[in-house]
């Protein structure tokens, strides 16, 4: 018995078919098929002149899925500037402790959310943050 060929196949049938492909895997990446930190999106080293000062950073952010890596990926110039922006309100003792820090973070993952959209950044990391 000879298989059937694509071609031969009704052409509903070969688009269902397609189609069901096309779901799955867009479905297994969005759920982010990867292990953990596969989610994370990094903000080069930056320079931002702050209200009194200068300071350079760097930072991880964690985004909830792979759709949200996709926003940052599209809207990185804008999220920077929206840091950016951030740390330019701020004068030097506002962000030289610890404590300021940790404020500093919630308010540069809510400006993330701003421009990619509400909810997508979970948490952002420093990993080089120096006042100049």
């Amino acid at each position: 018995m000879r298989m059937p060929r694509v071609r031969d196949l009704p052409a509903p049938y070969v688009t269902a078919l397609l189609l069901c492909l096309l779901v799955l895997a867009v479905v297994t990446w969005s759920r982010g098929g990867g292990g953990q930190g596969t989610n994370v999106a990094k903000v080069s080293r930056t320079r931002a002149k702050l209200y009194d000062g200068q300071c350079v950073f760097a930072a991880d952010v964690e985004l909830r899925s792979g759709w949200g890596q996709l926003a940052f990926a599209r809207h990185y110039l804008d999220v920077r500037d929206a840091m950016v922006d951030v740390l330019r309100t701020k004068s030097r003792y506002m962000v030289s402790s610890g404590a300021a820090r940790e404020s500093l973070r919630w308010q540069l993952v809510a400006a993330v959310n701003r421009v990619i959209g509400d909810g997508r950044a979970t948490r952002l990391d420093f990993t080089e943050f120096r006042l100049l």
